[in-house]
């Protein structure tokens, strides 16, 4: 295939080709005066299973003929040739043989770490030692660490490092990956130079960034028949540029800087770099333009000297587009819509990012139009359907089956779908929530929902079965406890399954069908492969274990995208070619990524020990925006805001459009000014089809007139203030019977607060304590101490209301004092009723309390925990206190009989426990009540209608029924739109 040489063979291919078909079209020109045999001798080393595919498709598009063999880089790692080199242990297997450590040391200390971390620092862990294998670092060289400028951080770092001493010592029994593939390639270098094999060998679209593909690449270059053909090489960079790199520890960062390292080691100059191919590439020009933005920092001086000497801009920034968008928003929406051009002109055009928030919004923007684009990074499984299920399933294990949780489970589409009646489990599923949400409980268990299924099993005979069978899985999800991994793993697979299949079924249902479920049941069974490494686990380690091993896999379906309309990110661009490349999110931090934060090991440290710095990862980025940046057509994109400031563009555009703007003798600032109109046109268009048409809103203030044989008969003296604000919310109540659902999950809410600190007061006023007896205050606290235990389950929450309830006491008490030595208490939490003739209707009330002072009167006071009305208010709308005095008048609680009402007052129940009176001189009972009749017969008039949001004391205030009035197409200006009902 190769001439022979005296020095290493490497090719490379410039920045913007396709690197599968030109590598492919270089084999095709080689094969030419090759035999058969020698063509399927041939080997050819990549990095990556997405270049092997694409290598081989091209290879099948061509002519039938024996093929090289296309193998992977880390596939060494597994070769069974390697002799006396152990099989590598899975990954998964080291992580969890790490958790067992990590958590034997969490036991000593358990102030190093919460335990919910713990997959995640054996994974970090795990990681780190892959890296140090794989650059041939040895533990102790961390032990030697120079930190005397350290804090004490590196002294809890290395409790945790040095766990890792004796995974390294075992390596000769059960190497990593990592380790196994350096040794691999170190024992296949050595027998390579006892005896060089004669065959072609290729290493293909390798950087050599690693250690152990370094060492591979370059005695693969010195093989009589070996070669290197390297992606993106940038042969048009002058020599001064190359020399710059690495002096002064600078150039890291440089897309070129792994191959100037390379040829170092091969002895080699940028020069000795042969092209693969002989086409042309798309622009030679752009590239010029590209080489020179991003030269080294140590001579961008030569911007000066070479820019003007670059003879065709217009050529170089032809088909080059820059978006500068207002919001992430809107360069998704802008985006979508070239994507959506693509589409119908029939070419192929590819989104490269490594932002999945933007690829996610690109994603959503083009369903509008039906487009699903073929995302190469898929679906994480713990999102797809079977996962979820799994998820819910696993935080059932071991803790309280809390009805929220339950229902989750039952409502999701995977749970009864082993061949019952799918419709009659969800019917089930629903009349039991609105059970739970009235009555509770809150916990759930078999006994419960047996107890439910006979009460209200008569029109379905099924479901006490139903019930069993739910019950029977909570109840072995409750008792669950800690237990070896791999029963653990067995027990939720079973319960899952359980679930899935339903009463009736006789499988898994529907768990582990299509892409999602197959890849869902690979990873348990990867799990349940090396669960034996795992130990015993609390319930509480396995499900943050299984959740962290789920996160790991990814659900692609290669048939679902459009075939022209693809996302990449970086790793996978590096091997494609596309008609249309839009490089997304061209912002610093995302292009390139920030650093992720290494919990081990400081910059200096990894310099000191010879591991990967940061840099090298900023290095990989700028080549793959080298590469893509040089395609045939190009979009950037970039968002001038994030969610809460301005952002940075990426150095790399920063450097393009400096550059361009520093050359105005050759049109640069109106090339870039160019590119930026373009860019404002797709935005224009993008933002235009955020523009709502006009739409004339149809709904109308409504105010429904049902007949009146349909209007409520009974109301309570609360509600009357309601009828009167807001009459809309009496009808759908009332009338149309709609009620707002019971929260499934009780909360510390206002309304809640008002219940608990309202019995508090009924017990101990029911108590009759004489408020002038110090140890009235005990008696006080006592019961609400004994009544926020009953009935306030967070201990955060009891704690505040007992705080605010002894800091109020002593006032209450005194207040209280003065109240009894006025009147006497003769009714508390009393219900009341008056039945009215014309019209038909009844009135009812439940006074808080009601006392008879010395004439023999009455006095009305009602507790208030929120805000109280004032007397106008009172007086034309909260006619609460009014009304009970009149009903009081008029006999209407039994035990009192008809009495005068001296005074009524509503006690505020807080810090300042005011006490606001009832306006009964201005609104006498007798009055009151005369207003109220003439109210009620108002209502029996069928002209009037319940008009919603009729006199609502602003416009802010809300109702739970807006939704259903609509609220909002229209306004509490507009007109009211009488419908009568029949």
């Amino acid at each position: 295939m190769f001439e022979s040489t005296d020095q290493p063979r490497v090719f490379g291919l410039p920045p913007g080709a396709d690197f599968g078909n030109e590598l492919v079209a270089g084999l095709h020109a080689r094969f030419r005066n090759m035999s058969v045999v020698d063509i399927a001798r041939t080997e050819i080393f990549v990095n990556t299973a997405r270049m092997q595919r694409r290598i081989r498709s091209i290879f099948d598009d061509g002519l039938a003929r024996l093929l090289p063999r296309v193998r992977l880089v880390t596939d060494l790692a597994f070769d069974a040739q390697a002799s006396g080199i152990p099989l590598p242990v899975s990954s998964l297997r080291r992580r969890l043989e790490l958790i067992g450590v990590i958590s034997a040391l969490l036991d000593k200390e358990p102030d190093l770490a919460p335990r919910a971390a713990l997959y995640d620092l054996a994974d970090s862990l795990a990681t780190l030692m892959d890296e140090m294998q794989g650059e041939g670092v040895n533990p102790e060289t961390l032990q030697n660490l120079d930190v005397s400028d350290q804090s004490g951080h590196w002294q809890r770092a290395l409790k945790f490092l040095n766990i890792l001493g004796p995974f390294f010592s075992a390596i000769a029994v059960a190497p990593d990956k990592e380790a196994r593939q350096r040794l691999v390639i170190e024992q296949l270098v050595e027998s390579w130079r006892i005896s060089p094999p004669t065959h072609p060998i290729i290493v293909a679209g390798s950087t050599g960034s690693r250690g152990a593909t370094g060492l591979l690449m370059q005695a693969v270059a010195r093989l009589p028949q070996g070669a290197l053909v390297l992606p993106g090489f940038d042969s048009i960079m002058p020599e001064s540029a190359w020399d710059s790199l690495g002096k002064q520890g600078s150039g890291e960062d440089h897309p070129q800087y792994r191959f100037k390292t390379l040829l170092e080691n091969l002895s080699l100059t940028p020069k000795d770099v042969v092209n693969w191919t002989e086409d042309p590439i798309y622009s030679n020009a752009r590239n010029k333009l590209v080489s020179l933005s991003l030269r080294p920092a140590p001579v961008t001086n030569d911007w000066m000297r070479e820019g003007p000497k670059l003879d065709d801009l217009a050529e170089a920034t032809r088909d080059m587009v820059l978006v500068e968008a207002p919001s992430p928003r809107i360069e998704a929406e802008t985006i979508a819509l070239r994507l959506r051009q693509a589409a119908e002109d029939g070419v192929t055009a590819a989104l490269i990012t490594p932002d999945r928030m933007l690829t996610r919004q690109v994603a959503a923007a083009l369903d509008r139009w039906d487009i699903t684009p073929d995302d190469s990074a898929g679906v994480p499984l713990a999102q797809s359907a079977p996962g979820r299920l799994l998820r819910h399933v696993g935080d059932l294990i071991g803790t309280e089956q809390t009805a929220e949780k339950v229902l989750i489970v039952l409502k999701h589409p995977l749970c009864n779908t082993g061949g019952g009646d799918r419709n009659q489990h969800l019917l089930r599923t629903r009349e039991l929530e609105l059970r739970l949400r009235r009555y509770g409980p809150p916990i759930l268990d078999k006994t419960a929902l047996v107890d439910w299924a006979e009460r209200t099993s008569e029109n379905d005979p099924g479901r006490l079965a139903w019930a069993n069978w739910l019950g029977d899985v909570i109840n072995d999800l409750a008792a669950a406890d800690e237990a070896l991994l791999a029963d653990l793993l067995a027990f939720h697979i079973h319960c899952t399954e359980w679930l899935a299949r339903g009463p009736d079924g006789d499988d898994a249902g529907a768990l582990w069908e299509q892409t999602a479920g197959r890849e869902a049941q690979r990873v348990c069974t990867m799990l349940q492969t090396d669960s034996d490494a795992g130990g015993v686990l609390s319930t509480f380690d396995y499900v943050h274990l299984f959740n962290a091993v789920l996160a790991q896999g990814v659900v692609r379906d290669r048939d679902l995208g459009h075939p022209n309309i693809l996302i990449w990110g970086t790793l996978e661009a590096r091997v494609q070619g596309a008609d249309l490349v839009i490089l997304g999110g061209l912002n610093d931090g995302v292009w390139p990524e920030s650093p992720a934060p290494d919990p081990w090991l400081n910059r200096q440290m990894r310099q000191a020990v010879g591991l990967l710095l940061p840099e090298r990862r900023i290095g990989l980025s700028a080549h793959d925006y080298q590469q893509a940046v040089c395609a045939k057509e190009v979009w950037i994109t970039r968002a001038l805001r994030s969610a809460d400031s301005e952002t940075v563009p990426s150095r790399w555009l920063n450097r393009l459009t400096n550059l361009l703007s520093g050359l105005p003798e050759q049109g640069g600032p109106e090339l870039l000014e160019r590119m930026r109109d373009d860019g404002a046109m797709w935005i224009a268009k993008a933002a235009a089809l955020q523009v709502p048409e006009q739409v004339t809103p149809k709904a109308k203030r409504p105010s429904p007139q049902p007949p009146v044989a349909a209007r409520p008969k009974e109301l309570s003296v609360t509600r009357i203030k309601t009828l009167i604000r807001d009459p809309f919310a009496i009808y759908a109540e009332k009338i149309l019977r709609l009620k707002q659902l019971d929260p499934l999950k009780v909360t510390a809410d206002p309304s809640l607060r008002g219940e608990v600190f309202h019995k508090i007061l009924e017990l101990f006023i029911a108590s009759r304590p004489d408020a002038t007896d110090p140890a009235a205050l005990r008696a006080f606290l006592t019961i609400t101490e004994r009544v926020l235990q009953e009935r306030c389950p967070w201990p955060t929450v009891r704690m505040q209301w007992l705080t605010r309830l002894t800091r109020i006491a002593p006032r209450f008490l005194s207040d209280e004092a003065a109240r009894q030595s006025i009147g006497s208490l003769v009714l508390i939490e009393a219900d009341g009723a008056v039945d009215i003739l014309n019209p038909a209707f009844r009135l009812i009330a439940k006074a808080d309390r009601m006392d008879r002072d010395q004439n023999g009167d009455i006095i009305i006071y009602d507790y208030k925990t929120g805000e109280m009305p004032s007397a106008p208010q009172q007086e034309k709308f909260d006619k609460q206190l009014l009304l009970e005095a009149a009903m009081v008048e008029r006999g209407a609680f039994d035990d009192l009989g008809p009495a005068k009402v001296a005074s009524a007052a509503f006690i505020e129940v807080n810090s300042s426990m005011r006490i606001k009176p009832a306006p009964l001189e201005k609104s006498p009972a007798d009055q009151v009540w005369s207003e109220f009749l003439e109210l009620l017969r108002n209502w029996q008039d069928p002209g009037t209608g319940y008009t919603a949001r009729l006199a609502h004391f602003s416009n802010k205030q809300s109702s739970q029924y807006d939704h259903l009035s609509r609220f909002g197409e229209w306004s509490m200006a507009d007109d009211i739109a009488p419908e009568v009902l029949k």
